[in-house]
């Protein structure tokens, strides 16, 4: 029976990160339980202090413990996790991520599923201000584009959500939901004249009609040359 191979992960990456690091080990330790508390309020502050020192770049178990926190049942915390995620993945302080930190992110990306983009995009509907930093994740988890493509079709899905995953389809350039975007689109337009001609019976399903100007958009900005 061969052995199986768990990747260690370091606290931090020594060869991208500057001399008295190691004098930072406690306070993240702190930091990184105070994630895992049941308190939303000593969640967030512990976020905040892992930020102060820059631990989400700098440390492959602190990004990838922030990464499993992306479903996190506080909307509140759970943005604050996709901007500090967001804004490393895309460098957005400026600074370049190590690549041990790339790689575990990336590592974790390929077992998100179904749960965690739902909760994403729950995020994106709630809270604008962070749809660069959720469309910079999405592009580093590449299997999102299938999963996304599968919930804007999905009418047991609320009509916003939907209309988020077809705006992020079109933001990130998923490509390959092209052909489900045009069905989608063929459908709804379908539904649309049909309600036209009949405009006395009541939709079956209401405000998904409102999918049609989202999927559009989406179509254009992926077929652009």
């Amino acid at each position: 029976m061969s052995e199986m191979y768990f990747p260690q992960l370091g606290l931090f990456e020594f060869d991208s990160t500057i001399t008295g690091t190691a004098e930072l080990f406690p306070a993240v330790w702190r930091a990184l339980e105070g994630i895992a508390s049941p308190d939303v309020s000593v969640r967030i502050r512990s976020l905040d202090e892992l930020i102060a020192l820059d631990a989400p770049r700098l440390s492959p178990l602190v990004a990838y413990v922030l990464a499993t926190r992306l479903i996190d049942p506080s909307v509140k915390f759970r943005m604050r996790v996709i901007e500090a995620l967001g804004n490393i993945i895309s460098n957005g302080n400026g600074e370049s991520l190590p690549l041990e930190v790339r790689r575990h992110l990336k590592a974790h990306c390929a077992v998100i599923g179904r749960g965690t983009v739902l909760a994403m995009l729950e995020v994106a509907e709630l809270e604008p201000s962070v749809e660069s930093q959720i469309a910079a994740i999405f592009n580093l988890c590449s299997h999102s584009g299938a999963i996304l493509t599968e919930l804007m079709s999905d009418r047991r899905v609320a009509v916003s959500l939907r209309r988020q995953a077809i705006h992020f389809i079109g933001r990130v350039g998923f490509i390959e939901a092209i052909p489900y975007l045009e069905r989608l689109a063929e459908r709804l337009s379908a539904r649309s004249n049909g309600q036209k001609k009949m405009s006395f019976a009541p939709p079956t399903e209401p405000d998904e009609s409102t999918l049609l100007t989202s999927t559009q958009a989406a179509l254009t900005l992926l077929q652009e040359p």
